[in-house]
């Protein structure tokens, strides 16, 4: 006889007001794969012949994730619904993991839902013997080790903990208790993880504390405190793809020069600094001074800082503040935006579109994120001194 599930997949979109995450809940990571992962396991194991998942987050972000069920050969269909209420009295909610699928405490918040995440992660660390999908072994400390990974031999390590593949953990840090460590992940001398995630690609520099946080890359997500740090100083946190999709040493150095020529101009102009927070096209965030009044060059002339440092092209497309919305609802165009590094001067600029809130500018950006840097930058060199002396309508 063939057994069926009903999954309701609850909508937590409005908590996440934090991390702004681009997929829902259910894909964010527990453990060593996405949270929706483990049900999946656990109807192979339960031989369940057709699984239907109901859910209003992002219906189709799911869909392509799971493939309709052929990573696991189950029969699955996803049926999109506006709000919660609207699915079958039968459906089962899923707020935990399979073996203790409950909430302690209902979700209040954005800290509510970060702290959810921990809980779920800790729950997973407390139960991870009993899961045969898995690929990392177990230390003689008690904790869980992925291939590849290197732990110097004063490291401390306290159960339990999980570090992925890849990973680098230096003389004298402690890991655990408690503590999810993603793959190519670094943990510097004396840096300390415990009660946190630290998602894959992250440098967590030395002397750094992590406790109760989820880190990815340069930004700290806070579950105490309910907020969000961008870390700027990539000494204490950093995306470690920084070092390989950074400016050209070229670009550095001319960012450099005209940092120089334009820091008496600057400050003579005052063009009226405001702060914003914008991805960095890496996975982190970072703050950008950004003037409104004056030429364009000047409006941006603290961003030169961040091309020195390593953060910023200097022709990229705009920076993406955390909290925009592109005019289009493409997601998977939102997503190539947020993913691309950043620059001071961009091909929308070339468009007399200076903001990413512009109604067409994702337009520009979109092109810009597809085509070669020779062909942009060919056409921005044949209207720089435009660009650069506009002023600000």
């Amino acid at each position: 006889m063939k057994r069926n599930w009903k999954l309701l997949f609850p909508d937590w979109s409005d908590y996440d007001r934090i991390w702004y995450s681009p997929r829902p809940f259910c894909l964010w990571p527990v453990g060593n794969q996405p949270f929706i992962g483990y049900w999946m396991d656990r109807a192979v194991e339960e031989e369940i012949d057709h699984i239907t998942i109901y859910t209003a987050d992002r219906p189709a972000e799911i869909r392509s994730f799971l493939n309709n069920g052929v990573y696991w050969s189950r029969s699955l269909e996803i049926i999109p619904i506006r709000c919660d209420d609207e699915a079958p009295d039968d459906a089962m909610p899923i707020v935990g993991l399979p073996k203790s699928n409950t909430l302690p405490s209902p979700i209040e918040g954005e800290a509510g839902l970060l702290r959810h995440w921990l809980r779920l992660n800790n729950e997973w660390l407390d139960t991870l013997e009993d899961y045969t999908i898995k690929i990392e072994i177990q230390h003689p400390s008690g904790g869980w080790v992925g291939p590849h990974t290197r732990i110097h031999p004063t490291a401390k390590l306290v159960s339990p903990f999980w570090i992925q593949g890849k990973c680098d953990v230096a003389p004298g840090a402690q890991i655990g208790p408690y503590a999810c460590v993603g793959e190519n992940t670094i943990i510097d001398e004396k840096a300390v993880v415990r009660n946190s995630i630290v998602l894959p690609g992250t440098m967590v520099g030395q002397n750094t504390t992590l406790d109760k946080v989820a880190v990815d890359g340069g930004l700290l997500l806070d579950s105490k405190h309910a907020c969000r740090v961008a870390i700027t100083d990539s000494f204490i946190l950093s995306k470690i793809a920084n070092k390989v999709k950074g400016p050209r040493l070229s670009e550095r150095i001319l960012a450099l020069l005209l940092f120089c020529i334009l820091s008496p101009i600057a400050a003579l102009s005052r063009p009226n600094w405001s702060e914003i927070e914008a991805h960095d096209g890496r996975g982190g965030a970072m703050r950008l001074k950004t003037g409104e009044k004056g030429w364009l060059i000047l409006r941006r002339f603290h961003w030169l800082k961040e091309v020195i440092k390593g953060r910023m092209r200097l022709v990229g497309i705009l920076p993406r503040p955390i909290n925009w919305e592109s005019e289009t609802t493409d997601q998977e165009m939102q997503k190539r935006l947020v993913s691309t590094p950043p620059g001071v001067i961009s091909l929308s600029d070339a468009h007399d579109c200076h903001s990413p809130f512009d109604p067409i500018e994702w337009i520009h950006a979109s092109y810009q994120t597809l085509s070669s840097d020779k062909n942009v930058s060919k056409i921005i060199r044949s209207q720089i001194l435009r660009i650069a002396f506009k002023n600000a309508s």
